[in-house]
């Protein structure tokens, strides 16, 4: 019988209930999405499940009841589950399991290895190992608070860019840019030095939502654009790796700088149409021609 009461049924029954599952914190809705900005669900539900698996089990004396030890769940020094396993588990189909893992991969919270093992007497290739990466993952877990209040990640999205005009931003952008051209050199290294972001992951960021690859000259040039906005908060670290590569693809995806860049120069290249007055050069003056018989015509 239970002596203490919130005096509500439905909670005091729920209180007395041991409810068996994964954990999922409320906040990874708002970091782990989509490139359509909505929660990756899969990634999501895998990562919580490989979370459980290493957790640790403890152990206690059956007659003290003291904690004797605490062992992890998983036999190896990884966990070895199979896409296969969390298919059966979950209902997703193996290529559904496949590519979570690789946006999980992706975010640096997950490391995969795939390795050749024994077993009854029998070799087995390319079985799948999973390594969680803890730094990550209490980064994206645990979030600090600002002074201002509320969690960080709330105040870190790229300016919304309307459709049909963009002069508040362009406003803003020019405004950066301009004070970098009016600083001394070594300025532009430091807005460059912000974030410094690996461009093979923000390659694969950017093919993931639809765009096109970069090179590290048109990165740099939307860095500037990009370290320049979330400066103070870059220097407060109170924006993580894995945010500034997914605000990185929001900027491109809503004012690709870059790309534009690139069109411009392309015209550069291309001939150019003339103006029917404009001047054609210097007139080349040619002798009548004395010997056409023009008959009837004259």
């Amino acid at each position: 019988m239970n002596h203490f009461s919130t005096g509500h049924d439905v909670v005091d029954q729920i209180g007395n209930t041991h409810f068996e599952g994964n954990i999922i914190p409320a906040h990874w809705y708002q970091i782990f999405k989509m490139s359509n900005g909505k929660p990756d669900l899969n990634a999501i539900i895998l990562l919580s499940e490989v979370i459980y698996w290493h957790r640790p089990t403890v152990v206690r004396d059956e007659y003290t009841g003291q904690i004797v030890r605490a062992k992890k769940k998983f036999k190896a020094d990884l966990l070895q589950r199979s896409y296969q396993s969390f298919s059966d588990q979950f209902g997703f189909s193996k290529l559904q399991v496949k590519e979570a893992f690789d946006r999980l991969e992706e975010y640096g919270v997950i490391k995969r290895h795939f390795r050749t093992i024994e077993a009854n007497n029998q070799k087995y290739n390319n079985v799948l190992f999973l390594e969680l990466i803890t730094p990550v993952l209490f980064e994206m877990t645990t979030l600090p608070t600002s002074k201002e209040g509320g969690s960080p990640f709330q105040k870190v999205d790229p300016p919304h860019f309307k459709q049909g005009t963009n002069t508040e931003t362009t406003t803003e952008i020019t405004t950066d840019i301009n004070t970098q051209e009016n600083s001394p050199e070594n300025s532009v290294d430091e807005v460059l030095n912000l974030w410094v972001p690996d461009l093979h992951s923000l390659n694969s960021w950017l093919q993931r939502s639809g765009e096109q690859p970069m090179t590290q000259d048109q990165v740099d040039q939307v860095l500037l654009e990009v370290n320049s906005h979330y400066s103070p908060r870059l220097k407060s670290g109170l924006v993580t790796d894995t945010q500034m590569y997914s605000n990185f693809v929001k900027w491109i995806k809503r004012k690709p700088t870059a790309k534009k860049s690139t069109r411009a120069d392309n015209k550069k290249n291309q001939p150019t149409n003339r103006h029917v007055n404009d001047a054609w050069g210097e007139i080349k003056h040619h002798a009548p021609a004395t010997d056409i018989d023009c008959g009837d015509l004259i």
